[in-house]
């Protein structure tokens, strides 16, 4: 049961954010570029590219995996606190039940 509650939680909160992103039908804000403008101080030597590289470091096997062992070690984090901020905030509400009604 507590687990369905998890889910469900997630599901609401999530819901709420891609909602919260497609209010207006318009692209974020973050998405729109300025093709015109180049920022300073950095070299763009093809007009038509649209990344640029800030350093000419390639990520290893070892950094790539750690990031992504990082991002579980985070998503697990945030899972488990949710899951006992959920138990303790019913359990809270439990107590507070059973004292005004015995």
């Amino acid at each position: 049961m507590a687990s369905v509650l998890v889910l469900v939680v997630a599901a609401a909160v999530g819901a709420a954010a891609f909602r919260a992103t497609i209010r207006e039908n318009t692209a974020p804000t973050a998405a729109v570029r300025d093709r015109a403008r180049h920022p300073v101080g950095v070299p763009v030597p093809n007009p038509a590219q649209t990344y640029v590289p800030v350093t000419d470091i390639r990520a290893s096997w070892e950094s790539r995996l750690t990031g992504a062992l990082g991002l579980v070690i985070a998503i697990i984090v945030g899972a488990v606190s949710l899951a006992l901020g959920t138990y303790l905030g019913i359990s809270f509400l439990m107590s507070l039940v059973n004292r005004s009604v015995g």
